[in-house]
């Protein structure tokens, strides 16, 4: 597959459908995705959420290609027509007679009868997927059709805040997510409590300063503070489940949606903790000090 895996368990998700499709064990289902321009298939690329729709929906196609090329090829070997040939175990049988069948492993390569004579050769599929109808943006209007889709999701952040210093401490992020159809609980349980710690970071402490020519001030660890280990909260995950018709099982995108509310939920919560409005970024205790101190003067 084209397709590069950036952390978003695609290379799971990909054995997981041709495993399914080809009603093979998963250890059989070797994903390659190692991008060598020279053979390796186009993918535009890796972005938006889109990994599982667009390469799923693209090795669906492959694996219904290859079955095809099966089907044919033991048809002629069985003498009987191909809608009544069924695929399974690593084997192909007869619709009703499973004792007469022949192992996948006697067909991918083209069959050799018994006298020595062959028919067949090698069973390559392949498969692509392009999403249909994709429009830009009128720059006049904001109207057309920039993706296939869009996922619905609820967010909250619970905060101890101290009215004394101005600090608060997280304990726990909430998010409920239409996954469309979860097809792997740990990898989207993962894709989400990732991107909500992001979320956190990037509304709590993240940002860059910079000197008077743009050039940045705080470029090392110690300095830009993302959440270091044991400073998470306890993270709640849900899923709820409205399938997306043009997707591999429903399955919607997931990868950005944990982080999306996570600022804005933390900024709603700190707001009512501290009693003021909080409408900027990062939420450090010195901004909450200036806003409790511009209220009190």
């Amino acid at each position: 597959s084209g397709v590069v895996e950036i952390g978003t368990g695609t290379k799971t998700i990909l054995a997981q459908i041709v495993s399914d499709k080809l009603k093979v064990s998963i250890d059989r289902v070797n994903v390659q995705l190692k991008v060598n321009t020279q053979n390796t298939p186009e993918h535009w690329k890796t972005v938006a959420s889109r990994g599982t729709l667009m390469a799923g929906r693209a090795a669906i196609q492959a694996v219904e290609d290859a079955l095809l090329q099966i089907k044919k090829l033991a048809s002629c070997v069985l003498r009987a027509p191909i809608e009544d040939i069924v695929l399974g175990q690593e084997r192909v049988f007869m619709k009703g007679e499973p004792n007469i069948e022949i192992p996948f492993k006697r067909l991918v390569y083209g069959y050799t009868y018994p006298d020595g004579s062959t028919i067949g050769g090698q069973i390559i599929g392949r498969g692509q997927y392009t999403i249909p109808h994709i429009t830009n943006l009128d720059p006049d209007t904001g109207a057309g059709r920039p993706g296939p889709e869009w996922t619905v999701g609820a967010q909250g952040v619970e905060v101890e805040y101290d009215i004394n210093e101005y600090t608060y401490k997280i304990v726990r992020a909430i998010s409920v997510i239409d996954a469309g159809k979860v097809l792997n609980q740990k990898t989207a349980e993962g894709q989400i409590m990732g991107a909500m710690s992001m979320g956190i970071a990037f509304g709590g402490r993240e940002t860059f300063y910079f000197d008077q020519l743009g050039r940045v001030l705080n470029p090392q660890l110690r300095t830009y503070r993302p959440l270091r280990y044991g400073e998470n909260p306890e993270y709640i995950c849900e899923f709820v489940e409205t399938p997306h018709l043009d997707a591999p099982y429903g399955a919607r995108g997931l990868g950005e949606h944990g982080l999306l509310g996570m600022p804005a939920a933390l900024g709603n919560s700190l707001s009512l903790a501290a009693g003021i409005p909080l409408n900027q970024l990062p939420l450090l205790p010195e901004l909450i000090w200036r806003g409790k101190r511009g209220r009190r003067a």
